[in-house]
Formats: C-alpha cells, structure tokens, sequence
C-alpha cells in the first residue's frame, strides 16, 4: 500500500454519511408541506416546510455526490504497473506502461520516475528512450529463470 492510499484510509472522515437521512427529513418536509396546504386550502401555508425541505434535498445531493467521489480506486496502481514490468519482460518505457495499464502516459511516467528515485527501479537510456526495471534484474530472472 502506498504512502498517500495509507494516509487517506487513515485520515479522518469529515461529516458525510447522511445522504439518506437528510433525504428521509426532505421527503418529511414535503409531506408536512403538502398536508398542511391541504388542510389550509392556501399554498402559502405549505412555504414554511418547502425551504427545509429543498435545503435538505441539497444536502442529500451534496452528500452522495462527496461519497461518490471518495470511494478508493479499484486497482493499486503501483502494483498494476510493476506488474506490467514483469509482462514486458523486465523493462519498460512510460508509453508501453500507459498502453498496458490504466494510467495515463504522465501518470505512469511519474510514478516509474518516483520509483526509480526511491531505488526501487533502475533506469536505463536506450535509444533516445529512458527504460525502467527492476535493478539488478534479467528479464529472464523476473519470469523465474536464470
């Protein structure tokens, strides 16, 4: 697990969580709206309960739209992109790590370059083309031959 996927599964929640209880209180507001408008025969009487109840449906709105945003990505992608090392045959350029994973081309470059910075991979100029793996590692070696 990553350092920043650590810290966000550690860091606090703040708020949220009450989508469907601020739904249920907008749906009670409207409900109280449309009664009391029924039983003073004045939709005046209802405005007192329908700006509650749009506030609430906003929260309700806004809540599900954080929690949609906030659910954690599918796939680690430090793993996803050391795995397509190993299919490659131990080494491999940004390009061919975007093509082979979900990352994008400057996404797979930066996180080949942190990992290369941190000495996790060893980086290798061929061709004009800058080529990370494993260090001290074969292609063969990375399948389990010699």
């Amino acid at each position: 697990m990553s350092d920043l996927e650590r810290r966000k599964r550690e860091e606090p929640k703040r708020g949220g969580g009450n989508g469907y209880l601020y739904l249920a209180f907008g749906i009670g507001f409207v409900v109280a709206a449309l009664m009391v408008i029924a039983t003073a025969g004045v939709l005046a009487a209802g405005v007192g309960f329908v700006i509650p109840a749009a506030i609430f449906f906003g929260l309700a709105a806004r809540d599900f739209q954080n929690r949609r945003h906030a659910l954690p990505q599918p796939v680690n992608k430090e793993r996803e992109i050391l795995s397509a090392i190993r299919d490659n045959g131990g080494s491999i350029t940004p390009t061919e790590a975007a093509m082979e994973t979900s990352l994008t081309v400057r996404e797979a470059d930066g996180m080949l370059s942190e990992l290369a910075g941190g000495g996790h991979l060893a980086v290798e100029s061929r061709d004009g083309a800058l080529f990370y793996s494993l260090p001290g590692r074969r292609g063969g070696e990375i399948e389990g031959r010699p």
